[in-house]
């Protein structure tokens, strides 16, 4: 967890907290759009936007409409191949209506499937027309309204929790790609002429025939069926730090038309290709869910309402584009002015940071790193924290041990850490990680929001994160309740070093330790860089030699009363730092008693239990952090028993940080 700056108040007030990123007083898409329309469906603003639908469509793919089309085909071209054809459903275009959190709790699971059949379940009905792109059709009133519709297709013989129960609104014939011609028929009956013209086809009804008869001509002859095409494209981020498109790695991905939709995910390079072939106009989506993370931002997202995010619109004419998610200028919203930095490039930011902590972590010797996790990310608000609450649903065993009751610890952790206002979520929605104030990280008081800035917060947390899965549920309550408890008592998380106990901050002092190696650790081996806040007191500023200021580092008696900066701390990531390099540190790096008089002595440190031929390689501490290493010194035991030939020069080094 980030450094907490802000004081208790008898009465948190949300005037300064509350954000237009979970606002409850929107209106929903249902209503009459007040905004200008858009010309085209790829310029979308980065802003949350509602879906606007008009009117119902004439499915051309209903059993009853395909049967037409077959037999109009039938009629009109010699010899049809498809002479008798009885069209029987393949799949059902379904209403799905929870009624309780046992069924949302499923719905949940079903949306973050990655199975190949696995329904894509929508907030919006499928069979209407899309007057505008947006990113969400249902804006709940409050938390507690939670019971929302939703629409998916699914196959016929597809086996969906008996304890969710669901309305076949039609039954669905998907054509096979030698019926291409047959469904030509039955869009143009359906009257859908923009999908037609987007396959290059300009019919009438006097035309329609010969132009039938003449394309199963030309397909016999040359052994040919149908006119699909496989949709593709590339999706890129804006890196504010250095004004690069970054790809969107890995990210789950919808792609489909009218009730026909399916899941692919783009690849370290950004590009995504669909699993299947279309025809026509098709839509993209960021689903935001997947083996990586849930990202929720805004308030229906964080209620999970089967939310995704318009990218673009793809057709045979424009396939292969790339859509480029840009840090922006302040802009009009439907809320007002909204900041620089979007809905999607908060969310792609965010995404990318979790990406790059899971490659360095597979190449690296974090074992746990994060996966599936659930996701708060907010522009607006005040620090970062990581609760697990998802992985580990302990709120009220936190809850005890913070001796504060459920009710304030869950405020707390949202409005007081978070600066956030979201009242009690059902279990399934709580988060792992809440990353709020992400428009503060910036270098520059009137800059951009940073990216690396960002990303450091991010490996601070998700190596929380980490630790947490390895040392386990009951140690993170201790520190995360820790830390609520001082919070709440004392506006900060850490204080000195002595609170709530001795006992208690030892926890604190070993895991925001290893929070504050793996951000600047991590953030130096990716990008060459970190930014060093606070250093010594001065400003924030870029340093390429992390690695000169930790070999400065001075460790503090506890309790610590002179000001905490990351050179200058009582937490243990000077210690790690030393373990791990493989040079003796300079004769600025100190031993001090808690309020900075007395040099008790100088760090030695002629310790080395990294990899040599890998200096990234943080096994030999992770690997360490299990769930009897709670303290640094246990910790130090911990080491001697893996590497007992450096027995004495981590004794040494210990004793001289006065562990």
């Amino acid at each position: 967890m980030k450094k907490i700056l802000c004081f208790l108040s008898a009465i948190v007030l949300i005037t300064s907290c509350n954000d237009d990123e979970i606002s409850k007083d929107s209106e929903t898409s249902k209503s009459d759009n007040t905004l200008a329309m858009r010309t085209n469906e790829n310029d979308k603003p980065d802003e949350q936007m509602p879906i606007v639908l008009g009117e119902k469509l004439k499915n051309p793919y209903t059993v009853a409409n395909m049967q037409s089309a077959f037999d109009y085909y039938n009629s009109v071209v010699p010899n049809s191949p498809f002479e008798g054809k009885t069209v029987e459903a393949t799949h059902y275009y379904i209403k799905i209506t929870p009624s309780t959190i046992e069924q949302l709790e499923m719905l949940d699971e079903l949306d973050n499937s990655d199975d190949e059949n696995a329904p894509i379940l929508q907030d919006y009905p499928l069979d209407y027309e899309i007057k505008e792109e947006g990113d969400y059709y249902v804006m709940p009133k409050d938390e507690n309204d939670i019971y929302h519709s939703a629409y998916t297709l699914i196959p016929v013989n597809y086996q969906f929790p008996s304890a969710v129960s669901y309305e076949i609104l039609d039954k669905i014939y998907e054509p096979t790609e030698e019926e291409y011609d047959v469904e030509t028929a039955a869009l143009f009956f359906a009257n859908w002429q923009e999908d037609l013209l987007a396959d290059d086809i300009n019919i009438t009804i006097e035309t329609l025939p010969d132009y039938l008869i003449n394309s199963l001509a030309e397909q016999s002859s040359n052994r040919l069926f149908g006119k699909r095409y496989r949709p593709n494209g590339y999706v890129k981020v804006e890196n504010t730090d250095n004004q690069i498109l970054e790809p969107l790695l890995k990210a789950k991905i919808s792609i489909g038309r009218n009730v026909f939709w399916r899941y692919t995910y783009t690849d370290n390079n950004g590009y995504f290709e669909a699993p299947k072939k279309y025809r026509g106009k098709v839509r993209i989506r960021a689903k935001w869910r997947g083996y990586t993370a849930t990202i929720r931002k805004t308030w229906n997202e964080i209620l999970g309402l089967w939310v995704s995010d318009h990218l673009m619109t793809i057709t045979r004419g424009n396939n292969g584009i790339t859509k480029n998610i840009m840090y922006g200028e302040p802009h009009q919203g439907i809320f007002g002015i909204d900041l620089a930095g979007g809905h999607l490039w908060f969310k792609g930011t965010t995404h990318n940071g979790l990406r790059k902590y899971i490659d360095f972590s597979n190449s690296n010797g974090i074992s746990n790193t994060v996966g599936t996790a659930n996701v708060w990310c907010f522009a607006k608000g005040k620090n970062a924290s990581t609760p697990m609450l998802h992985k580990y649903p302990q709120l009220a065993g936190m809850s005890t041990i913070a001796n504060i009751g459920q009710a304030n610890f869950w405020n707390v952790m949202t409005n007081v850490v978070g600066g956030i206002v979201v009242s009690l979520v059902p279990v399934h929605l709580r988060p792992d990680f809440i990353f709020a104030g992400l428009k503060d990280k910036k270098i520059k008081s009137d800059g951009q929001s940073n990216t690396v800035r960002i990303h450091q917060t991010i490996f601070h947390e998700s190596g929380h994160f980490s630790h947490a899965i390895k040392a386990g549920a009951s140690f993170w309550a201790q520190v995360y309740a820790s830390e609520m408890s001082n919070s709440f008592l004392h506006g900060d998380s850490y204080l000195d070093g002595s609170y709530p106990s001795f006992t208690a901050a030892k926890r604190i002092g070993l895991a925001e330790g290893w929070g504050n190696f793996c951000e600047f650790k991590i953030t130096s081996a990716i990008y060459g860089k970190a930014y060093m806040g606070s250093i010594n007191g001065t400003n924030m500023y870029s340093s390429s030699n992390i690695n000169t200021y930790m070999e400065r580092f001075n460790i503090y008696d506890t309790p610590m009363s002179f000001t905490q900066y990351v050179d200058r701390h009582w937490f243990t990531h000077g210690v790690m730092w030393d373990v791990l390099d493989n040079q003796v540190d300079t004769n600025l790096s100190k031993h001090r008693n808690g309020d900075r008089t007395i040099i008790i002595n100088d760090i030695v440190d002629n310790c080395f239990v990294g990899n040599s031929s890998n200096t990234n390689d943080l096994s030999s501490i992770f690997n360490r952090l299990s769930s009897s290493v709670e303290t640094t010194t246990q910790f130090r035991d911990a080491l001697i028993n893996t590497y007992p030939t450096q027995a004495t020069p981590i004794r040494n080094l210990f004793n001289s940080y006065g562990y």
